[in-house]
């Protein structure tokens, strides 16, 4: 389903040497005996998720759309409650026709913002999905009262519970505040999954089976790596192998991932690694910094420094072999722009010339270690299947660290502050 290849990273030979390790970590995590063991439900999520939960999803997405023709979903949600699902339907649908059916708020406080989703939502049937585990965090609770309110004012308050999805906690958290008063419909958060891991459950499944993405599919997707990374053998693995290849990196004192992408509808399969690495690793003073370019286009910003600016980093670029659309330059007669040398190319050819230059001036030229994830479709099936992948190298990743991968610590000590800030300043 993917492939990974190691022959850029300058440290291929040293994988082996650490299979005692991984073997350790393999039994800590099918055994549940390491740090944070109580959080690894999504190990076997894509096996033990009821088709009754799966079908409830379907049944209500079907239900907004034919009965109350609704054309619209705008999710509030941050972090992991935003991020999976974003990246599902960027990468499965494209990013710009994915628009069109989900908007995405709660994700920032920024009131130019709230006004240009408030203006797009003029002319739409519109439904809300709001995601948070506690109910308290600022940016979607803000978002919710306000569009709420919003949509009260357009279909009037009896039929707010038709139109209202909530996605939180089993018995805990504010949300179910609403849930319990106006009867809106319920999808369950489960305990033992965190919110960077939670694209495989109802917060990142609502919103992607509502764009028209196939959610049974993509859990065939997990299935069938669940099935492929169930041994700890690195000869097998390639999850555990890559996140071996990243520890020895880091090891040789790189500070820096970028991950690497070469398409507009996987810039967000970016921005989503940045959460899973960033809040799995940093803590304790440890862990990569991960970080995120795409290509051609940050060649054009990134690349001098990328190329020759101060060793911290390395790459790991994500790649798809054949894309499903294609488009070839024609010839002109004029040739005032000097084209017609490459009539009857395709744009995918010009951009895997890209990704070989780029491969031959970072890695020869510039002594940049490269890993290269590759696959063939960006479907859903690839898609469950590359985030089990992640979630695996992740969860190593941190057990090499000797950390816990699957708390944040960190991430409450400015809500702390934000809070402070609020409450006693008027």
């Amino acid at each position: 389903m993917i492939k990974l290849n190691l022959k850029n990273s300058k440290i291929e030979k040293k994988i082996y040497s650490y299979q005692s390790k991984v073997n350790t970590i393999h039994q800590m995590i099918i055994n549940r005996t390491g740090q944070g063991n109580e959080m690894l439900d999504w190990y076997n999520w894509a096996k033990t998720i009821t088709n009754t939960e799966i079908n409830a999803i379907n049944f209500k997405i079907k239900n907004l759309k034919t009965i109350n023709k609704v054309d619209t979903l705008l999710v509030l949600g941050i972090g992991g409650s935003y991020l999976g699902a974003k990246t599902g339907i960027d990468f499965i649908n494209g990013s710009l026709r994915a628009n069109n059916k989900v908007i995405f708020a709660g994700i920032n406080l920024s009131s130019n913002y709230y006004k240009q989703i408030e203006e797009k939502l003029k002319n739409k049937n519109w439904a809300i999905c709001v995601i948070s585990k506690s109910g308290k965090t600022i940016e979607p609770a803000i978002a919710f009262r306000y569009f709420r309110n919003l949509l009260e004012k357009k279909i009037g308050k009896a039929k707010m519970k038709d139109f209202i999805v909530v996605i939180t906690d089993r018995k805990k958290g504010l949300l179910n505040n609403f849930v319990e008063k106006y009867n809106y419909q319920k999808f369950i958060i489960p305990d033992g999954i965190g919110g960077r891991f939670s694209g495989i459950t109802s917060v990142g499944l609502f919103p992607m089976a509502f764009a028209g993405i196939n959610i049974k599919e993509l859990l065939e997707g997990i299935k069938l790596a669940m099935d492929d990374f169930k041994n700890s053998n690195l000869k097998e693995n390639i999850a555990y192998q890559y996140a071996v290849a990243r520890n020895i990196l880091y090891k040789k004192r790189l500070t820096s991932e970028i991950f690497v992408t070469y398409n507009e509808d996987f810039i967000m399969l970016g921005e989503w690694l940045k959460q899973l690495f960033g809040e799995s690793e940093g803590k304790e003073g440890k862990g990569l910094f991960p970080n995120s370019v795409n290509y051609t286009r940050d060649l054009h910003s990134l690349g001098q420094f990328i190329q020759e600016g101060k060793r911290t980093f390395f790459e790991t670029t994500i790649w798809q072999e054949y894309e499903d659309q294609d488009v070839k330059i024609t010839k002109e007669d004029l040739d005032l722009d000097q084209l017609n040398y490459l009539e009857g190319k395709t744009i995918d050819y010009i951009n895997k010339q890209v990704l070989k230059g780029v491969l031959k001036a970072h890695t020869r030229d510039g002594n940049i270690a490269n890993i290269i994830i590759s696959f063939n479709k960006n479907d859903e099936k690839t898609l469950g299947y590359l985030w089990y992948f992640f979630f695996i190298a992740v969860t190593c990743s941190g057990y090499l660290l000797k950390i816990n991968p699957f708390n944040q610590p960190g991430v409450e000590i400015y809500k702390k502050h934000l809070l402070e800030n609020l409450k006693f300043k008027k």
